[in-house]
């Protein structure tokens, strides 16, 4: 009979002073024999700034915690500990934590142990005062809809419904050219449908679809064009809770991972098409973080001539869960 003895490892940890959180004394133990966990994080800015990217893979020990993810952070990446605690800003501890999406408690984060394929999330909260999400000026939308569209990933679209602020990260769109895209609403001129395609930017165009879906698209380009850009989905951020209550779901990747389940999701419906997205008042869009990669492919579900259907104007964030499932997916 073999016997293996395996000699577990136990060291207390005493993080204090790095972010100022209270004394905290974090026991791991752990055998040589268990495997370190692999995260993602991902950063807002100015966190990004501080570690130069907004993306980052780590290893772990398998016990770890978010405290530990955070003292580690501090320690890898000269100046992250400084903004992280507000102490550049004068704000104590200005930035929310998402694990797969859901919030956590900063008093949490010594007790919170990460498992292995966590995404992390440490941003800047985007519900608070008006002037955290600011509307995008007309200026924005006033180009071409291929020049927007890559753009409007990493946005958030903001739907306001008084006792409740609806957040979303923009994580996919498609761009429609108008008159010169057979796929476009606007290809055969304005109707009474389309006719808030054709101006002015900035605006909102929202038509049914199926007999059961509604779906947002904005208005860009010079008047008379007929361009817009398809919202296609979301990574939910806020208001979480009133998103689930009217999807009926649960799962918070599934809340908004397509055209119309964000705009069941949002409350969005045809009474905001020719809605002017640049007042800030109900529903708008603000500028949001940098996304790094891009991917492009045709777009889902379009008809029209061989251009339409091959032209690569769908653009969406590699690897976001809350992408719409599809199997033009890289």
């Amino acid at each position: 009979m073999a016997c293996v003895i395996i000699m577990a490892l136990q060291c207390e940890i005493r993080l204090k002073t790095l972010f100022h959180f209270h004394d905290i004394s974090v026991m791991i133990c752990q055998s040589p024999m268990t495997k370190p966990i692999q995260i993602t994080v991902r950063l807002g800015e100015p966190l990004r700034r501080a570690a130069g990217t907004y993306r980052l893979q780590m290893t772990l020990p398998a016990s770890a915690t978010v405290a530990d993810l955070l003292h580690r952070l501090g320690r890898d990446y000269p100046g992250f500990g400084e903004r992280f605690s507000g102490r550049d800003s004068g704000h104590p501890y200005p930035y929310r934590i998402y694990i797969n999406h859901r919030p956590l408690e900063p008093a949490a984060a010594s007790e919170k142990r990460l498992q292995d394929g966590d995404l992390i999330h440490i941003v800047l909260p985007v519900a608070g005062g008006r002037g955290d999400l600011a509307p995008l000026p007309a200026a924005f939308y006033g180009r071409s809809a291929l020049e927007v569209a890559p753009e409007l990933l990493g946005c958030y679209l903001i739907r306001d419904l008084g006792h409740v602020r609806l957040v979303g990260r923009i994580v996919e769109v498609e761009a429609y050219l108008g008159r010169e895209d057979a796929a476009s609403h606007a290809y055969r001129g304005p109707t009474p449908r389309s006719r808030v395609m054709f101006g002015p930017a900035g605006r909102a165009y929202v038509y049914f679809i199926y007999g059961a879906h509604h779906c947002l698209n904005v208005v860009t380009g010079a008047v008379g064009e007929g361009q817009a850009i398809l919202i296609r989905a979301l990574e939910p951020l806020e208001g979480l809770e009133e998103m689930k209550r009217r999807r009926r779901r649960q799962a918070v990747e599934q809340l908004a991972n397509g055209p119309g389940k964000l705009c069941q999701a949002f409350a969005i419906d045809r009474s905001f098409s020719g809605h002017d997205l640049t007042r800030g008042q109900a529903l708008w869009l603000a500028r949001g973080e940098e996304v790094g990669q891009i991917y492009s492919s045709p777009r889902v579900g379009v008809r029209g001539d061989s251009r339409a259907l091959q032209a690569p104007w769908r653009f969406y964030v590699p690897g976001s869960p809350c992408v719409s499932p599809t199997a033009l997916n890289a």
